[in-house]
């Protein structure tokens, strides 16, 4: 399995996080708070915000370095299209890669669900 994070996987523009804040919705975890939005024919992608109020350098960096290793190994299984901006919560310290993988799986599968739902609708 390649584990890169290469640039066509991650949110860059500002822009493309804005659109995430404004037409997307939210998904709460246990440590962690996603925005997410569904993009037509895009590949999966990940930004990562965290600031300076959420504690010292190494532990922003850990937070993102772990997000990232999570990311990459549910990738294959997240539905196309997408996008998701990642922030921390109170606790976000003692998260796990493990972990993060459960509430990123939670989240695709809320996705799929919501386009079952939509296309039986429609």
């Amino acid at each position: 399995m390649r584990l890169t994070f290469s640039r066509f996987q991650r949110l860059l523009k500002r822009r493309d996080f804005q659109t995430v804040y404004q037409e997307g919705k939210r998904f709460v975890g246990k440590r962690i708070l996603f925005f997410y939005l569904r993009e037509v024919s895009s590949l999966p992608r990940l930004g990562i915000t965290i600031t300076k109020k959420w504690g010292k350098a190494h532990d922003r960096s850990r937070f993102k370095r772990v997000n990232r290793e999570a990311f990459r190994k549910v990738y294959p299984t997240l539905p196309k299209g997408l996008m998701i901006n990642v922030h921390p919560r109170e606790g976000y310290q003692e998260l796990t890669p493990e972990e993060i993988e459960i509430e990123l799986t939670n989240l695709s599968e809320l996705c799929a669900k919501a386009q079952r739902e939509s296309t039986e609708s429609g």
